[in-house]
């Protein structure tokens, strides 16, 4: 009986670990939802989720910086499914400030690469919701305009 409560109890501790973070893998499909001093840029931001198991995503908040600087701070609105070991595209939005894009508008424009940086956190998991940490900095070519 007590080997019987043991494996209970391992396959328990087993099925209630961390997800694994998420990979993020590339930034499509900007379109800009408002004009104005501080604009609201939509993306999809594609992920890969290296877990053997799909689950729920919510309330993404996610700071993009460009060459050090604060561009602006993205965010979901919806949950969303997340399939088991894919990769998926997560729909943000990003409330943009101002001077952190025209701080580089000129490389985004001239299409020269750029230190992307996304700092933050989504809540995740199947069932309980925890939060997973996004770090990422990385070299990219942004097709912006």
């Amino acid at each position: 009986m007590r080997k019987l409560f043991g494996l209970f109890l391992i396959a328990l501790v087993a099925s209630c670990a961390s997800p694994k973070d998420l990979e993020y893998q590339d930034v499509k499909n900007f379109s800009v939802s408002k004009i104005s001093l501080n604009p609201e840029i939509g993306m999809d931001v594609q992920f890969y989720n290296p877990n053997k198991y799909g689950m729920t995503l919510k309330d993404a908040n996610i700071d993009l910086y460009i060459n050090d600087k604060l561009v602006g701070h993205a965010y979901t609105e919806d949950k969303y499914k997340v399939p088991a070991a894919d990769t998926f595209l997560l729909p943000v939005k990003l409330a943009a400030d101002l001077s952190g894009v025209l701080h580089n508008a000129l490389q985004l424009m001239s299409n020269r690469e750029v230190t992307v940086k996304l700092r933050g956190s989504v809540k995740a998991g199947k069932g309980v919701l925890v939060p997973i940490p996004i770090n990422y900095e990385g070299k990219k070519k942004l097709n912006v305009f």
